[in-house]
């Protein structure tokens, strides 16, 4: 059976070829709508919240703290009308916080306030963008890569603990 690392690791690659599958797949208008995706590292915040027992804990905070997402609010008010390049952006760096404090509970269950504050620091490393940045897609994207490093971070981690 493969450890909690191969499993993180495998789900972070199909994530990945499934994005860019769908990049390939979408009008240039849409491509640009979807700079990053998530879906790997929310995928591995799951495979470890159940590998240290934590795991309805994690869904009801991840689902508390996407309610205010810019996206779902624009959804809200808006409908269907497409999304403004900021708002976007907002959306996705607003994902990423929310993960982030699921991520600092997961090594938190997993290796204590030392593996708690060492994901906390490889986050910092890479902050989201904020406001009108020009280079806000490469922030988002290196933001993106750190939450992937922490959670291979922490699947190694659990794994060293046996």
């Amino acid at each position: 059976m493969a450890g909690v690392f191969e499993q993180v690791e495998a789900v972070l690659a199909e994530a990945h070829a499934a994005h860019a599958d769908l990049l390939a797949s979408v009008a240039p208008a849409l491509r640009a709508s979807l700079p990053v995706d998530a879906t790997g590292v929310t995928q591995a915040i799951e495979i470890l919240a159940a590998a240290v027992g934590i795991s309805a804990e994690i869904r009801a905070a991840r689902d508390r703290l996407n309610r205010a997402n810019p996206a779902v609010l624009h959804g809200r008010v808006y409908g269907r009308t497409p999304l403004a390049p900021d708002t976007v952006v907002a959306a996705f760096a607003e994902g990423a916080r929310a993960r982030a404090t699921l991520l600092e509970r997961v090594a938190d269950a997993i290796g204590g306030s030392g593996l708690r504050d060492d994901v906390r620091g490889l986050l910092a490393d890479h902050p989201l963008p904020d406001g009108d940045d020009p280079e806000r897609i490469d922030a988002l994207r290196a933001a993106y890569a750190a939450q992937e490093r922490a959670v291979l971070l922490c699947a190694g981690r659990l794994d060293a603990s046996g």
